[in-house]
């Protein structure tokens, strides 16, 4: 499928559901993005324990990380969405002007979210090294947004700063979430070294060729390609053999 093709298809996509989620007025759509907001952080929170979990029956046919990521997001969502619709079961009224200028921003940025997540859990899948014969882990759909790997840095920064957890050995190896004493240095950080996007394309079993063609093989991205980023671990897709890190539960 052609790059600019994908894209205006994501983006068509992206703008139907948006429209779609207008209709739940400005309240409606700033509890759905509040819902989907922390129902992505519990997904990537959980999704390795539970894809561990159905690897272990025997039943994941290598979707395991992708199943495991949709059905922590979805879940968490629908339960989130059932207990604000129980604490608040009436629309809260605005003027118009305000009304209108809520409900598009809620939406829209619950559209975005939700398809990160989504783009992110086709990363994970045990699918081409280039998803769609496009996506890789330089690749910033749509249109050089890079919404999946703005997750990614969101992600990356609630566990180093907003919900840190700090425990033994050096897990923020940059001291990006402080520059003085050891405290900063136990912060259980998500993907360190922005490593999460190439080693997932790295562990997709189809496609061959080097993947950093233009860093000459070098180990990491440190620039452009995925600064910040998240790292939910390496774990083998499909069978593949990836490098060896792991998530965690960094909250």
């Amino acid at each position: 499928m052609p790059p600019a093709l994908l894209d205006t298809l994501l983006v068509a996509l992206m703008l139907f559901m948006t429209y779609v989620l207008t209709s739940e007025g400005a309240w409606g759509t700033a509890l759905m993005f509040f819902n989907v907001l922390f129902g992505g952080l519990i997904a990537f929170n959980f999704f390795e324990p539970l894809a561990d979990l159905i690897d272990s029956t025997g039943i994941g046919w290598g979707f395991s990380d992708m199943l495991a990521m949709m059905l922590i997001f979805c879940a968490s969502v629908f339960v989130l969405r059932l207990a604000t619709e129980s604490l608040a079961p009436v629309m809260v009224k605005f003027p118009n002007p305000v009304y209108q200028v809520t409900r598009l921003a809620f939406a829209f940025a619950t559209t975005v979210v939700t398809f990160s997540i989504i783009l992110l859990a086709f990363h994970a899948a045990p699918v081409h090294k280039k998803i769609f014969g496009y996506i890789d882990y330089n690749t910033k759909p749509p249109f050089g947004f890079g919404i999946d790997h703005g997750w990614l840095g969101f992600f990356q920064y609630t566990t180093g700063d907003i919900f840190a957890r700090y425990g033994h050995g050096g897990r923020d190896p940059y001291g990006t979430y402080g520059k003085t004493g050891n405290q900063y240095m136990r912060v259980q950080l998500f993907d360190p070294r922005g490593r999460w996007l190439l080693d997932k394309q790295e562990a997709r079993p189809f496609g061959e060729g080097p993947i950093m063609e233009d860093a000459g093989g070098a180990e990491a991205p440190t620039g452009d390609a995925a600064p910040a980023e998240g790292q939910a671990g390496s774990r083998p897709i499909g069978g593949a053999v990836a490098p060896t890190a792991g998530l965690g539960q960094p909250n």
